[in-house]
């Protein structure tokens, strides 16, 4: 039988490798040829749109994560209509660096959409990536 130690404190990394961490992420996500992209999918797993980011594709910030910058600050075209439930962050080249959320900006998602509440797309139109950090 195992219990829990007292006064343990949660494993907690430094500062520096904090950032190092997120410089590796910053260098990996921009190791394809050309940007990184976020394609968002609903819950069916139908690509609606694919967000192109900037090459490299955001700024680590003092606060301590990696905001993430769209290529067109206009947005990219929605190819479907539908809900967004699911973003898939990767390489140029294919290699997936993350997969999560997708919110409006009040939300608590890993990947943020800017513009009306909710996720819906409509095709046709343009899809804006909100202040989407990574930590």
């Amino acid at each position: 039988m195992s219990e829990a130690l007292p006064d343990v404190p949660e494993f907690e990394i430094s500062a520096a490798h904090a950032l190092a961490r997120l410089q590796a992420t910053l260098a990996f996500a921009d190791s394809g040829a050309g940007p990184a992209t976020i394609k968002l999918y609903d819950a069916a797993e139908q690509l609606l749109v694919t967000l192109t980011l900037t090459k490299p594709c955001g700024q680590i910030t003092e606060g301590g994560s990696l905001l993430l910058t769209q290529a067109n600050s206009g947005g990219d075209m929605i190819l479907a209509s539908g809900q967004a439930a699911t973003g898939v962050w990767a390489t140029s080249d294919g290699k997936l660096i993350g997969r999560g959320q997708v919110t409006d900006e009040a939300g608590q998602g890993h990947f943020k959409l800017l513009g009306s509440p909710g996720t819906q797309l409509y095709a046709g139109g343009k899809a804006i990536l909100g202040e989407t950090r990574i930590d």
